[in-house]
């Protein structure tokens, strides 16, 4: 049985066995977990730009620096499932046990859970409390709106009669390193750690030093913890784990640690006797409290990693103490208050109203949030690079809440193009010389253009197009718009054009696993030309709007119908659908007739082709008939049937044998391309009752499409894709690491309530669902606030502040007509805009 109930204002999650897991917190993006017997993992992320931290059910997961380009401050290792960063407490004589209740000491019962459980995953902290053996925990994970910080304060109290003898052992394995080492390497051989006294505190450090001499790549890390209580403590990570694991460390639940904690030196003063260099380290303590009936402690701690000093040497003793501001218990309230203050702001800048209460509530708080994460998670590789493609994609919709980081990523990612206007697979999130990825995929620049369009006509920022910036292969610089001249024109230069006249695949498109169609140069894309179409009208656009290469607007325009045309001569089969990609065989793959003997329908060429306005209206049905041919019972499916059970040449790893069926985007529900392209698609045609079933299945939290009990994953987690594995069916893949989350914003905003923009102003054309009478949407622009009314009335109008609209007729690329509400019809500040449907 799948429940999913509302009460007490609450969403509830259960499994099968009616047992509560958890439930969706109103008004925030939250959500408070009532199990530790999940699934899975269920993650949740704090980030500031500055730092990253991931936390799950069972504590801190990681955290790293400057994310996703510099070091792990801290890490799970692979397989790793419980923390290197908490608190074993033993009371009396009894069996210790820690603060995020798991690992136990006893596995024999590893299910046990404490009384009165509750773990809140709120925007501004993680908050873990429960009940056992007489104590009350409670413990806080916090880090500051600006800031290399990240704050645990841990609370204990007694509620039984009698006084309570508690030993504490906090302790932290630093890992302070490349999250990405060479095979060869460690991390400790590079890293040298200290203890000392501060400020009625204690202190570690951790120097993480360069073997290359190269100044800019040391780091240090500084952690300040009580000092009332503490005892003894230990930095060397191999004494401390003893007979044990680092699960539970010998000397964390028995014995006393080594070092006196009582210390003449300072921070940055190494003693012999309080140091470690080129040997595992850890932060270890051991505290002694004596708790009287009633009675509450707090433990605090604070990890910090400040600049180092502008020699490389570790980090001043000014910048370290900072961080001090966390134990006042003051300051730590109100840098809490700072953080929730930002992210309520950042959920009420655009609100969507549907009659649908869960998508309400998703799409207004969850989604803005995850966006925000994405921005610093990448696609959670932690190697220090982006993908081109990944950061278009994701910054396109990041335009809505933070124009300024989209801006610094246009220019990051000009700055590592090419001089003949092509873009890395993967760029160094530290710029042009970084390490690179320089896989020959085509699809960077058609993503960088669509996000170049969305952030100028968006944001109404033209001064971008003065900026000046070098290349990846030449220091002279160039304006951003010369940059996008050059990328816009790779496309059209006769040696990236095929012999069917589309644009080349090269080292691939979208389909990262299709790898090896058109190594030799002959492969061509379906989809990068369809992304090209839509990239010319853009492109075309602007040269007028800025009177910039206006003797390019005709050539532009012209390579629109050449390229539609090309591709419905060559990749239209004979059921009417289009093939994906001609690879360097001369054979069409994702065709009604693979090489292999199978039909296998492709959905993202079939989608692109109707978003840029390739597939002629009366060839709508045809083209998504492919629909259902991918429907599953999890969504729709990127391709189908599986590839590999027969390799085929030149095709790429994914046709190779060796990547099993339904493992990622081989012929799974892979989010992103499965349903994000495809309501976009269905927006475009106007189809609103199909783009919001699509939209649901697209998102975690319906139920009775992704239940927790199949999908293991948590229900506010946006999903990278559902698999069909053996044993696994339906299980989610990769928490938050998708460009689904900016198909998500996209989906709402710009194909459900329809709202475009252009260098001129607003678009307005709506795809409501048949049974819904009315919507409402919010959103700032350039300054303005529009509110949106949709209403069910019969007949189609738009008014602003009372001024009716002529509606226009379809354009190039689309099949409806549709509002343009130029910018001078706009007040300054508030503007009501109805819409009559």
């Amino acid at each position: 049985m799948r429940l999913f109930l509302k009460g007490n204002n609450m969403y509830q999650v259960y499994n099968d066995n009616k047992r509560l897991l958890g439930e969706f917190i109103p008004n925030c993006a939250g959500f408070n977990i009532k199990s530790l017997n999940l699934p899975a993992a269920w993650e949740y992320i704090y980030q500031n730009r500055d730092i990253l931290m991931k936390v799950d059910q069972y504590g801190p997961v990681y955290a790293q620096n400057n994310p996703p380009a510099d070091i792990m401050l801290f890490k799970r290792e692979s397989g790793q499932r419980f923390s290197n960063w908490l608190v074993w407490i033993k009371k009396n004589e009894e069996a210790p046990f820690n603060n995020y209740f798991r690992p136990q000491i006893n596995g024999a019962d590893s299910g046990i859970e404490p009384e009165n459980l509750s773990i809140s995953f709120l925007p501004e902290k993680a908050v873990y409390e429960f009940t056992y053996n007489g104590l009350k925990l409670k413990t806080e994970l916090a880090i500051p709106l600006h800031g290399k910080e990240i704050a645990m304060k841990l609370s204990v109290t007694n509620t039984e009669k009698n006084t309570a003898h508690l030993q504490l052992k906090p302790f932290l394995v630093p890992y302070c390193n490349e999250a990405m080492l060479a095979p060869w390497d460690k991390n400790e051989w590079y890293l040298r750690s200290g203890f000392g006294n501060e400020a009625d505190k204690g202190v570690f450090w951790t120097e993480l030093l360069n073997p290359s001499g190269d100044k800019s790549k040391r780091r240090t890390m500084v952690m300040f913890t009580d000092g009332e209580g503490l005892k003894n403590t230990e930095l060397s990570l191999e004494k401390f784990v003893g007979n044990g694991s680092v699960y539970c460390p010998e000397f964390a639940v028995s014995g006393e640690l080594r070092i006196p904690a009582d210390r003449t030196n300072g921070y940055g003063e190494y003693m012999d006797d309080a140091q470690i260099y080129a040997c595992p380290p850890v932060y270890a303590m051991e505290y002694e409290w004596n708790l009287d009936a009633g009675e509450t402690k707090t433990l605090t701690q604070v990890l910090s990693m400040p600049s180092n000093r502008e020699d490389g040497s570790m980090a001043s003793k000014e910048d370290a103490f900072k961080s001090l501001q966390w134990f006042s218990e003051e300051q730590f309230g109100a840098k809490v208050a700072e953080v929730k203050a930002f992210y309520d702001d950042i959920c009420s800048v655009n609100t969507v109203k549907t009659p649908d209460e869960m998508f309400n509530y998703y799409m207004n708080y969850w989604v803005p949030i995850q966006m925000n994460w994405v921005a610093s998670l990448d696609r959670g590789w932690p190697s220090g690079m982006r993908g081109t493609r990944d950061s278009a994609n994701d910054y396109s919709a990041l335009i809505y809440t933070d124009l300024k980081s989209c801006r610094e990523v246009l220019l990051t990612l000009l700055s590592c193009q090419r001089t003949d206007g092509w873009f890395l697979r993967q760029y160094s999130a530290a710029g042009r010389k970084g390490k690179h990825d320089e896989r020959p995929y085509v699809d960077g620049g058609v993503a960088v253009l669509e996000f170049f369009y969305k952030y100028v006509t968006y944001s109404g920022d033209t001064s971008v197009i003065e900026e000046k910036l070098p290349w990846l292969d030449s220091d002279t610089e160039s304006t951003v718009w010369e940059h996008m001249i050059a990328a816009m024109d790779y496309y059209l230069a006769p040696e990236n054009i095929g012999e069917h006249g589309l644009c080349k695949i090269r080292g691939g498109d979208w389909l990262d696993s299709v790898n090896g169609a058109g190594l030799e140069g002959r492969g061509e894309s379906v989809m990068v030309t369809c992304q090209t179409i839509n990239a010319l009208g853009y492109m075309a656009e602007l040269c007028e709007a800025f009177g910039k290469n206006t003797e390019k607007i005709a050539a532009y325009n012209a390579f629109i119908p050449q390229f539609k045309e090309s591709l419905r001569e060559s990749a239209v089969n004979k059921k009417g659908y289009y093939n994906s990609v001609f690879n360097d065989d001369g054979k069409w793959l994702f065709s009604d007739c693979d090489p292999d003997g199978e039909e296998r329908p492709y959905g993202p060429s079939n989608w692109y082709a109707v978003i840029s306005g390739t597939a002629k209206k009366e060839e709508l049905d045809k083209v998504f008939a492919v629909k259902d041919m991918l429907k599953s019972e999890f969504g729709y499916r990127l391709f189908y049937p599986p590839l590999g059970a027969k390799p085929i040449a030149k095709v790429g790893r994914t046709a190779s044998g060796d990547v099993p069926a339904f493992m990622g985007e081989n012929g799974n529900n892979y989010n992103h391309g499965s349903q994000g392209f495809l309501a976009r698609a269905l927006g475009r045609a106007g189809k609103g009752d199909d783009l919001f079933e699509v939209i649901k299945w697209m998102l975690p939290c319906y139920q009775d499409k992704h239940p927790t009990s199949a999908v293991m994953t948590a229900p506010y987690a946006i999903i990278n894709c559902w698999q069909e594995l053996p044993s696994f069916r339906h299980r989610g893949m990769l928490t938050f690491l998708t460009g689904t989350v900016a198909m998500c914003v996209r989906a709402a905003y710009e194909w459900l309530c329809g709202v475009d923009y252009t260098s001129g102003g607003v678009t307005v054309e709506p795809s409501m669902p048949e049974a819904w009478n009315e919507m409402s949407f919010s959103i700032k622009y350039q300054g303005k606030t529009l509110d949106i009314s949709y209403k069910r009335k019969g007949e189609s109008s738009l008014t602003v502040n009372g001024e009716e609209i002529s509606i226009s007729a379809p354009t190039q690329n689309r099949y409806n007509g549709y509002y343009f509400i130029s910018s001078d019809k706009l007040c300054k500040e508030k503007n009501l805009i109805e819409v009559s449907l």
